[in-house]
């Protein structure tokens, strides 16, 4: 028996052979893959947009003055008395600037999707576009000269 040809590999436990595609400790046979390619996954900005947006409301409240001040009485800090309106402008500033470095941080992530008779999975997912590009690259080349080696396995056949 031949053995696979090595089409890629990184050295973190990814291979694409001309027969198998390999993942850490999980193994895929080309023939069994029905469909892949690269797909992005779009970050979750929701926790962001929420802490932003109590962050404005808070901070609307303090500088329209909205909270009396029989509801919550001065604050001492240091010696220094401050209204609560005060108060709730500078922590809706510091909620809605918090709320927008959250939905700055997170970035889009990218993954080698592949179907196959078990569904649909990510079977790798990373930061870098570059990487998962190579790898889908590498399936690519693995399939075609796939098809290649059936269409001369079939002419031989007719033979």
């Amino acid at each position: 028996m031949i053995p696979d040809k090595v089409l890629y590999t990184d050295g973190r436990g990814i291979t694409v052979t001309d027969s198998t595609f390999q993942v850490k400790n999980m193994s895929y046979r080309l023939n069994g893959i029905t469909k892949h390619g690269l797909l992005t996954i779009q970050p979750e900005r929701l926790p962001g947009i929420f802490l932003a947006g109590i962050g404005i409301l808070l901070g609307l409240f303090g500088m329209f003055k909205l909270i009396p001040n029989t509801v919550i009485a001065d604050i001492q800090i240091n010696g220094t008395y401050y209204t609560a309106n005060y108060v709730a402008l500078w922590i809706g500033g510091g909620l809605m600037m918090l709320g927008l470095i959250a939905m700055l941080i997170v970035r889009e992530r990218y993954a080698v999707r592949i179907a196959t008779a078990e569904g649909e999975k990510n079977a790798v997912v990373s930061n870098k576009k570059e990487y998962i590009a190579q790898i889908v690259n590498a399936l690519n080349e693995a399939f075609r000269r796939d098809d290649v080696h059936a269409v001369y396995t079939n002419t031989a056949d007719l033979r």
